[in-house]
Parts: structure tokens; sequence; C-alpha cells
């Protein structure tokens, strides 16, 4: 150390020395008072539109006696701490001062500011408090490309297509529940939630009004965002259903004879509202509207004294137009054709060499039921005596197993065989009145199962047979089959048969189809053990006992299809199984 710093250091330690001693010397010295704060710092935060922070207190406290004091406000460019305000510029310990900051027009970020307080008699006269302010985005806002959707129906339309609502935040993501109102048929996707990160997202609005009848109908979709600065956004749907012009495509029964009773219609087509009505002419006829696509007119005994054709039309008050003319016939006496149907499967229009057929009609026969008596050979007219009925197809009698006014059962003659594949005239004569031919199609088989019901749906006519005992009972969800037992099922349009059908005579000996004959149940095949004509039947019944798959499904409704050939049956037919 050289002779220059071992100067300067006994110079210090006398300076100390001497402080230290006017120190004792003078109590006031040793105690100036200096000022205090409370808090030590000042901190406020901001969202951008949101109210202004509250003020904030500053305690300014003396360590001794009372100190004055000044206030001013410094802070760094660019804004210097103008937003950083307070409430006096000068005082007196102790005082409280208000801070207050207005974040107004500033950016979002972080700001400090100081409060530059002065006291001349303080132990420190300058001290500096520090203030800060931090400054957050607004809230973003929820918003939709439209605050309203409209879509327009005319029924018998195709459906509107839907629409899109595009949603939007305005700043930072947003998630938003969405919940549809007004009925069921409007509908968004997807209709839970959606998350909104930076890019749009778009909500597929639908609506489905084919149930409605024509009128306005209002709905909204509410998207709801707890963190967004609208909270919820309302999108109003307006659904506007016009009546489309009826149409009426079938009308049964298509006609009565002459002088009928009052008579119930069924209307089949498309555009039938609750408003709707039909007249025939300035006749207006009771209405029920049974769905969007039938309903029952009631045509009164007023308009059934005159052979003649009416024109039934279909209006609804807010439709263009009412429907075109739908012909409902008013026939002179005599046997009129409406339908010819398998008997068992009711599948129109087509028969097979010995298949069992139902013609359903007006002035068909006789009042009362007259039926076949059940002895051989099989009547080709019914009743036996009186005004009777008949038939021929292709020009050949058919057998006929009852008569009615409305109904007649017959058996195809065999014969029309040699016209499968093309049509045939079915003749009916009542009373010595012919019928206009009616054309159905020859076919070389048309099975069908027969049904409990006699509807050609539903559970069969189907029997259980018990091995063990050797007894017959009905299947019926009560007494379902057991997989691997044999059950009796019964048909006909099975087609030409060995030996050759005779379908005037019942049967004797063994009768078996020619065809193939097949059974699936659950749509597995079944074991076929035998398909016969049962002896002493009526021609066109087949006798089948098959064999339930053992892996057939348990239930009580399991299908059951029978083939003749390439030829199926019906595909409504159950039974039960266990």
């Amino acid at each position: 150390m050289n002779r220059m710093s071992r100067r300067a250091g006994r110079f210090r330690h006398i300076f100390a020395f001497a402080a230290l001693a006017l120190a004792a010397a003078d109590p006031a010295l040793a105690s100036t008072p200096d000022l205090s704060f409370h808090p030590s710092t000042l901190a406020f935060s901001y969202q951008i539109a949101a109210a202004l922070p509250a003020g904030q207190t500053l305690q300014i406290k003396s360590t001794g006696a009372a100190l004055s004091f000044t206030l001013s406000t410094t802070g760094p460019l660019p804004y210097s701490a103008q937003w950083l305000s307070i409430s006096a510029n000068a005082g007196t310990t102790p005082a409280s001062i208000k801070v207050y900051v207005n974040p107004t027009g500033l950016p979002s970020g972080s700001y400090s500011g100081t409060i530059v307080v002065n006291a001349p008699d303080a132990a420190t006269t300058t001290q500096n408090f520090a203030v800060t302010l931090d400054v957050g985005d607004a809230p973003a806002t929820l918003t939709a490309n439209a605050t309203s959707l409209t879509f327009n129906w005319v029924s018998g339309n195709a459906l509107p297509a839907s629409q899109a609502i595009v949603l939007m935040s305005s700043g930072g993501a947003l998630s938003a529940s969405i919940a549809v109102s007004g009925g069921t048929w409007l509908s968004a996707s997807p209709n839970a939630s959606i998350t909104l990160v930076g890019l749009p997202g778009s909500v597929n609005v639908s609506v489905n009004p084919s149930s409605l009848a024509p009128g306005t109908y209002t709905g909204k979709i509410t998207f709801s965002s707890p963190n967004a600065a609208n909270k919820s956004l309302i999108v109003s749907v307006t659904l506007n259903v016009s009546a489309g012009v009826p149409t009426v495509t079938n009308v049964w029964p298509p006609g009565v004879l002459v002088n009928s009773s009052t008579t119930v219609v069924t209307l089949t087509g498309t555009n039938f509202f609750p408003t709707s009505t039909a007249a025939i002419g300035s006749t207006n006829l009771t209405t029920t509207v049974l769905s969007g696509t039938s309903l029952l007119v009631t045509i009164p005994v007023s308009l059934l004294t005159t052979a003649q054709a009416l024109s039934i039309v279909v209006i609804t008050p807010t439709a263009a137009a009412p429907s075109s003319g739908a012909t409902f016939t008013v026939y002179p006496p005599g046997p009129q054709v409406f339908a010819v149907a398998n008997s068992a499967s009711y599948t129109t229009s087509t028969v097979s060499p010995g298949g069992i057929i139902t013609i359903y009609g007006v002035g068909l026969g006789p009042a009362t039921l007259a039926l076949f008596p059940g002895t051989d050979p099989i009547p080709t007219s019914l009743p036996t005596s009186g005004s009777a009925t008949s038939v021929t197809i292709d020009g050949n009698a058919a057998p006929l197993l009852y008569a009615s006014a409305t109904q007649v059962s017959c058996i195809t003659p065999y014969a029309v065989a040699a016209k499968s594949g093309s049509q045939v005239d079915l003749v009916l004569t009542y009373s010595g009145t012919i019928s206009s031919a009616f054309k159905v199609n020859a076919v070389d088989a048309d099975p069908g199962i027969f049904t409990l019901d006699a509807s050609g749906a539903g559970p069969g006519a189907i029997l259980n047979y018990n091995a063990t005992t050797g007894n017959y009972s009905l299947n019926s969800p009560a007494n379902p089959a057991t997989k691997g037992s044999i059950v009796v099922i019964y048909a006909t349009g099975f087609g030409q048969t060995n030996p050759a059908g005779d379908e005037t005579h019942l049967i004797s000996g063994s009768v078996v189809p020619v065809a193939q004959i097949g059974v699936t149940i659950d749509g597995q095949a079944a074991t076929v053990q035998s398909a016969t004509e049962p002896a002493g039947s009526v021609p066109g019944v087949l006798q089948i006992n098959a064999t339930i798959p053992a892996n057939a499904s348990s239930g009580k409704a399991i299908p059951v299809v029978v083939t003749a050939g390439t030829a199926q049956s019906q595909g409504r037919v159950t039974l039960a199984v266990k």
C-alpha cells in the first residue's frame, strides 16, 4: 500500500469517529424522521372496454415528527405515466392519498409509473413510490354472419336445403354451447357445442316440415359463451309452410253399383292436411283426414242413384289449386271386378296353376255368403241353385270355394300353365250378367303362406308337431316351437303337381309339387321333410313339414319364407321359436 492510500484510510476513520461523536452530543440529529408508505406499492389491472379500475389509497406516514411533502408523477416514455393521477399534490403526515389510473386508449400490456415524494425535512428527502398497471385485451365478442334465417317449403316438394350460420370470435378463443328451441322441425349440427380458435366455425341449420300443417313457424338457436363479452347470441329461424296442390292417386273402392247405400271411400295421394276437404261438383263430402297421404270421404246416397262417373277433388284452402279429379264410378247392375289376389299372400294380379285366389269387387254374387258344400266334384258355380256366380280364367271354368257380393274365392285352372309369362282374362258372371275381362298375369308359381288373421302378414297358420306324442298344436308366442322340431306350414300357389293336378276334385292319394319346395326360417335353410297336398283337401293347398334349424334365433316373430322353384312367398310371415 502506498503512502496516499494509507493517508486516505486514516482520514475515513477520523470522519467516522467524528460523526459518532456529534450524534452522541446531539440526540435530535440521530432521530431525524423519515417517510413510510403503506402499502409498499400499488398495482392496478384493467381489461379494455371494461369500467375504469377503482382508486386505491396510499398511506404516507412519518417515523417521527410530522413532515410536509409534495407529490408529483412521472414514468417512462412514450406515455410518461399520463394515465396516473393523485388526489393531492402536497400534504403533511399522516396523510391518505387517493391514486387513480385511466387506461383508456392504452394498448394491452404492462405499464409502470412513479409517484415522487419530496419531504425536505425528512431523513430521505426524495423517495419514489412505484405504481404498476396491467392492461388486458377486451373479452372476445361472439358474432355470426346472420341474426335470422328463413326457410320456405311447399308440401310435396323436396325439403329445404340446410343453411349455415358462420360463428366468429372478435379476439381470443371461445367455446359456445348450442341450444335449439321452437319445435322438432328445427335442428342444428353440431348440436352440442363449438369451439372458435382463430378461424370461423360453421353450424348447419336444417328444417324438416314434412309433418307440419301450412303456416308460419318460429324457432331460435341460442349460442352461449360465458367468456364472451356478449355472453350469448340468438339466431331466429322462420319456417313458412305452404300447402302443395293435393293429388289423388287411388280411389278404393273404385265404385259401387247404382242405388247403393251411402259409401265410405278411401283416397290415397299426397298433400293432404287437416284442413283438406273433398267435393264432387258442388256437393261437399264429409271428409276425415287420416294422414298426409290418405283420407276418407263419404259419398251420399243422392249421388248414387244414377250410373255415372263421379269426379272427386280434394281442396286445401292454402293450396294454389284443388287436385285433379279422381274418378269414382257408379256402375250399372252387374258384376264389377276390382282386384284379384293370392288368397294367402294377397299379392295382386298374378295367378298360377292350381293356386287359390280371391276376387274383389261389387255385384259379384249373392248378398248372403255361399260356401262350397264340401262335395266332390267341386262346383264351378255358387250357390248351387238360384242366381249363381261363376268364373273363367283364360276361358277355363274355375271351381269356387265361396261367393258373395264383394268377394269370390276360386281355384285357378291348371290349364293356365300353357299361358305362363303372359296375361290372361278373368271373367266373372253373376245371375247371367258377365263382367268386363280383368287382366291377370299367369306365372309358373306364386307361393303364399296362409296367416292366422288372413292378412298375408304376421303369425303364419303354422302347427307345432310333437314327435313324442304325435300331437299337433297351433304355433303362437305363447306356444313357440323348439329348435330342431318339426313345424307344419300351409301354403298355396306352388304350381303344377305330380300327378298332374285336377282342380275340380278333392285330393286323394299322393300329390306333390313339380317345383322344388324350400323353406327358410330366420334366413337359414330348413330341412323339408315333406311337401304334399293333404288328402281330402281342395286342390291348391300344400302342407310342408320342415325342421327348424338348430341355430335359428329365438323369438316371438321369426321370419318364415317358402320357395317353389325360384318363386318366393311374401316376406312378412313369422312363427315363434324358443
